[in-house]
């Protein structure tokens, strides 16, 4: 009987590159990430940046004509309420508060401690009203007939010329109260 015997084909060696193509790929992949950090570290504090010089003086522009408003102010040296044009930072929306403050901060007669708290929209006896709120300081300034009724004409004159849709302002301060 004869035994069968394997023949042992000899077997192929595979080349380095073929073993040990996954070891040698993720070491390549390692220097890359080594590398591009270092790159980073070296240049992390230098920013380029292109700025387009067209859209910074279209942007300028835009920005000046948005930022001024028009207000009223009593000179209780003169005793008029005269318009002034101010300007005030940038935003979207323009509301009633961005112009009284206005008038706050440049009335010469008003003092730190004169707030603005708040100012709403109410449809009073069928009119669109603007009701503005006060701190309990402008007490004081109310106890000056002149001055006071200078800076109510003042925010009224402004609310109604800034704000078409308003036909009546009115002003209230803080512990008071008004009857109708």
């Amino acid at each position: 009987m004869q035994k069968k015997t394997k023949e042992k084909k000899p077997k192929r060696k595979k080349g380095l590159l073929n073993s040990n193509f996954f070891v040698i790929l993720l070491l390549l992949v390692t220097v890359a990430v080594v590398a591009i950090n270092r790159y980073d570290n070296e240049h992390k504090s230098k920013i380029h940046v292109d700025v387009d010089k067209n859209l910074v003086q279209e942007t300028t522009q835009e920005e000046e004509t948005q930022n001024k408003i028009s207000i009223f102010v009593y000179d209780p040296a003169t005793r008029t309420v005269n318009e002034r044009e101010i300007t005030v930072p940038r935003q979207m929306n323009l509301i009633e508060g961005d112009f009284i403050n206005g008038i706050i901060r440049n009335s010469n007669y008003i003092t730190e401690d004169m707030k603005f708290r708040s100012a709403y929209n109410l449809r009073i006896d069928n009119v669109n009203t603007t009701v503005v709120k006060l701190n309990a300081s402008f007490a004081n300034l109310k106890k000056d007939a002149e001055l006071y009724n200078g800076f109510s004409q003042a925010v009224t004159n402004t609310i109604l010329k800034n704000f078409p849709n308003i036909q009546s302002v009115l002003i209230q301060i803080d512990g008071e109260t008004n009857t109708r």
